[in-house]
């Protein structure tokens, strides 16, 4: 049995998901000790066959589920996981060959924590993936302070033990197709039930987003749609989350002459400043129609 397995949800991205299971093929960590396990979100017009083809060069699994967002992907490659640890990640990231490998360093070193890695910006020329991550390194600097006891984990980029990820029942349901939040929701029930999260900034993906100024407002958008329903969420054995003060954005508006990453100051700051007010605009949206618990069928596609 594998002691890691890999989870990566994807939905209609072909030219990313070859790039990131490439990536993979070249991870050192002993092929016997992982699993791959690829949960295609809804139609697609590829072919099992075709993802089939990576059968000889990683351990594959693929499963299929009728369309529900990334979060409830990730529940349903887990439900079929055989590992010990799961870890998860997205479909547009690259991995640096020992990437696994420090996973597994953690997990033996602190095998009851939620080990929580760092993203990177794998477009550096484009000015909204670069702000997008600007926002996200104001977050992890801001919340993950102490690395032994942190509080954020990003979704492309964490691992937990599988038996207690199961018994949390995953991400929530409460974000079906909206896209943000339920990662940030996980950690914080994590915590909640007196859970640790490490903070392991050595463990590094590749993020390759490639947006344009319609895409990253529409994702600051949904972002702002998940953290509205994040700060809402009534859990009477929980204490509710507390909403970022105004050092964090003082700050994120101050980044771009604090951290020079070869765009103007100005450009950058204008972009910042639209991503919050995407964000607020999403937050303050009128809320859809509440979605029921959701359950996807599954279909495990053998390798």
């Amino acid at each position: 049995m594998p002691e890691i397995s890999l989870i990566i949800p994807t939905r209609r991205r072909w030219d990313q998901l070859w790039l990131c299971l490439a990536s993979l093929a070249e991870q050192t960590y002993t092929r016997t000790e992982w699993e791959v396990i690829v949960v295609i979100d809804g139609d697609d017009d590829v072919p099992e066959q075709t993802l089939a083809r990576w059968g000889d060069r990683l351990p594959l699994r693929v499963v299929r589920q009728i369309h529900a967002g990334c979060g409830m992907a990730r529940n349903n490659g887990s439900g079929c996981a055989r590992g010990r640890f799961l870890v998860f990640t997205d479909d547009d990231c690259q991995f640096p060959p020992y990437w696994l490998s420090e996973y597994a360093k953690h997990f033996q070193a602190t095998p009851d924590c939620l080990i929580a890695g760092r993203p990177v910006n794998a477009l550096p020329q484009n000015p909204y993936s670069q702000a997008t991550q600007e926002v996200i390194d104001q977050l992890l600097a801001q919340l993950n302070v102490c690395s032994e006891n942190a509080v954020l984990a990003i979704g492309n980029n964490f691992g937990v033990p599988a038996e207690d990820f199961r018994a949390l029942e995953g991400f929530s349901a409460c974000y079906c197709r909206v896209a943000g939040a339920e990662d940030r929701d996980f950690a914080w029930r994590w915590r909640a039930r007196g859970k640790r999260i490490v903070y392991a900034s050595d463990i590094i993906v590749r993020h390759s987003h490639d947006l344009t100024l319609a895409s990253f407002l529409r994702q600051h958008f949904h972002y702002g749609r998940g953290a509205r329903i994040f700060y809402g969420r009534a859990c009477p054995e929980i204490d509710r989350p507390k909403s970022a003060g105004l050092s964090f954005y003082k700050s994120l508006l101050l980044r771009p002459w604090v951290e020079r990453n070869g765009f103007s100051a100005e450009r950058q700051f204008v972009l910042l400043l639209a991503s919050q007010a995407a964000h607020l605009v999403g937050f303050l949206a009128p809320r859809r129609a509440a979605l029921k618990p959701f359950r996807p069928s599954i279909v495990e596609i053998d390798q």
